[in-house]
C-alpha cells in the first residue's frame, strides 16, 4: 500500500541527476554542461547546484548573486539552479537527496572532476559522518566530456580564463564566453562583479 502521495511520486522516479560546480562566473562552457545534464536526465528530474565558497581567487562572485547570474543566463535552466543555503557541501546535497527517498543519483561533471567524485562519494555512500547519511542503490559519475584549455571553442571555456580576463579588464573577450542569453548589460554586471571579488 502508497503510504503517502509523496512517496509516490519518488517512487515513480528514483533517480536524480545533478550538476555541482564553481560556475564563478557562469560561462557559454557551463550551458553545454547543462544541456547534457537534460539530455541525459531524461524524464528524471535534474538538478543545478552552486558551491558557496566565496575567495578573491576561484570563486569572486557572492553565492547569491551568482545564483542570480546563473539564473539570467540560463533562463530555460533557472527552476532547476537550486539556493539551499544549507547544502555547503556535496555531501550535504547527497544526504539531502537520500532523504527525499531517492534511490539512484547521477552526478554530471567535467572529464577533470570524475575520478574524484567517483572515489568519494562512493566512499562514504552508507557511513554515518558529519554531513549525515546517505545510502544510494547506485551511485554514477558521469562526464560531460573533455575540456581543453587551447581550444577555441566552448570546449576551451573555463572560469579561470574568464576570471584572468576580468582582472586584465578585457571586457570583450570575456563577453564572448559569456552565457549567450546574456545581454551586454548583464556580462557587464558579471564582469564587474568578479573584478570587485
Amino acid at each position: 500500500m502508497i503510504s503517502s502521495f509523496k512517496s509516490y511520486l519518488v517512487e515513480e522516479e528514483k533517480t536524480l541527476y545533478f550538476v555541482w560546480g564553481r560556475m564563478n562566473p557562469p560561462t557559454a562552457g557551463h550551458e553545454k554542461l547543462l544541456d547534457f545534464l537534460k539530455a541525459k536526465a531524461g524524464n528524471n528530474p535534474y538538478r543545478i547546484y552552486l558551491t558557496q565558497s566565496e575567495d578573491k581567487n576561484k570563486n569572486p562572485i557572492p553565492f547569491a548573486q551568482k545564483i542570480k547570474f546563473a539564473r539570467k543566463g540560463f533562463p530555460q535552466y533557472a527552476r532547476q539552479i537550486i539556493m539551499n543555503k544549507k547544502l555547503k557541501t556535496i555531501f550535504d546535497a547527497m544526504s539531502s537527496f537520500y532523504n527525499e527517498g531517492f534511490k539512484r543519483v547521477v552526478i554530471v561533471a567535467g572529464e577533470d572532476r570524475i575520478r574524484e567524485y567517483d572515489v568519494t562519494l562512493n566512499k562514504y555512500n552508507g557511513k554515518k559522518g558529519r554531513h549525515g547519511f546517505y545510502n544510494f542503490e547506485k551511485i554514477t559519475v558521469m562526464s560531460a566530456g573533455k575540456r581543453d584549455p587551447e581550444s577555441k571553442g566552448v570546449e576551451g571555456v573555463s572560469g579561470t580564463k574568464l576570471r584572468s580576463f576580468a582582472k586584465n579588464g578585457d571586457f570583450s573577450k570575456f563577453a564572448q564566453l559569456m552565457p549567450k542569453k546574456l545581454s551586454n548589460a548583464d556580462a557587464k554586471q558579471v564582469f564587474n562583479a568578479v573584478r570587485k571579488g
